[in-house]
């Protein structure tokens, strides 16, 4: 359990009393309460999550996390047992980051396909130069272009998160002393990744062009950095170096394989697309 003001360790959240009425623990090192979050409802702590309050992402990142992880913490005591079991014990513990992670996944291939569509609109309306990989796409069938945007979809989130994390924990060393360092990190890059619904009110509202999708994407990017710093404490250069730095691995990465993917492996054509692309508008925001 950790302070939400100061980020020291803290013994309790609050104490019980036999009337069942609860008093929150006042922090020995800023002498604020510990986690004052446990008393508000979910409503002002969405809304806080949303304004970008420290105490609300650390409030769910660090003391709620730990306290529905620590539940099942006799799972791992164990070795013995099938696969199956294993994978229901594991499925269990981290049973509330599943349910959310397949919901952003979603919202993700839903929002690709709408914003691919209405790209790829707009390119014929304009007579704008042929993409390769949305005249690859678009020539398939609708099952196909649901299994491909889906595909992008989960390599694009498993690459950024896993970069990510490897940045955060491994180059930086940050969570040594942080209880559940990987889910932390792992469960900030999911709530920072709340704000990618926003674009959904602009398919709602759809306008004459897709710019303002794009400055939506990046105010949910800013979200992410922003969450970050909030939670590891890291400086804005560290976090803007690593998010940078993910991004440009993961749009190569993740847009490489899928060319192959369209093109039947033509490794030339793929290579020619990525650097026809590498600084465009679609570059930066996706």
């Amino acid at each position: 359990m950790l302070c939400v003001t100061c980020l020291e360790p803290a013994e309790s959240l609050y104490v019980t009393y036999s009337n069942r009425h609860i008093q929150l623990t006042q922090c020995n090192y800023c002498h604020k309460p510990v986690d004052k979050y446990v008393e508000r409802d979910n409503v002002i702590l969405f809304i806080d999550l949303l304004l970008l309050k420290p105490g609300a992402y650390r409030h769910l990142v660090f003391n709620t996390l730990e306290s529905n992880l620590d539940k099942y913490t006799d799972m791992d005591k164990g070795t013995n047992g099938i696969i199956m079991n294993k994978l229901s014990r594991w499925w269990n513990r981290f049973d509330f980051l599943n349910r959310l992670w397949i919901l952003l996944l979603t919202f993700e291939i839903y929002l690709k396909c709408a914003t691919e569509e209405s790209r790829y609109s707009q390119m014929w309306k304009s007579a704008a130069k042929s993409n390769i990989s949305l005249d690859l796409i678009h020539m398939r069938s609708a099952q196909f272009q649901y299994i491909y945007f889906t595909l992008y979809s989960l390599l694009d989130i498993l690459l950024f998160h896993n970069l990510i994390q490897y940045a955060v924990i491994g180059f930086y060393n940050w969570g040594h002393d942080v209880k559940y360092a990987k889910q932390v990190v792992s469960y900030t890059i999911l709530l920072s990744y709340g704000a990618k619904i926003f674009p959904v009110l602009m398919l709602i509202w759809p306008y004459d062009t897709i710019i303002s999708m794009d400055i939506i994407k990046g105010v949910a990017n800013l979200y992410i950095i922003e969450s970050l710093r909030i939670v590891t404490n890291l400086s804005y250069w560290k976090i803007i170096r690593i998010f940078l730095t993910a991004t440009l691995i993961r749009i190569v990465v993740v847009r490489l394989i899928m060319i192959l993917f369209l093109t039947g492996g033509n490794l030339p054509l793929a290579i020619n697309h990525i650097m026809n692309t590498m600084w465009t508008r679609q570059m930066i925001f996706l």
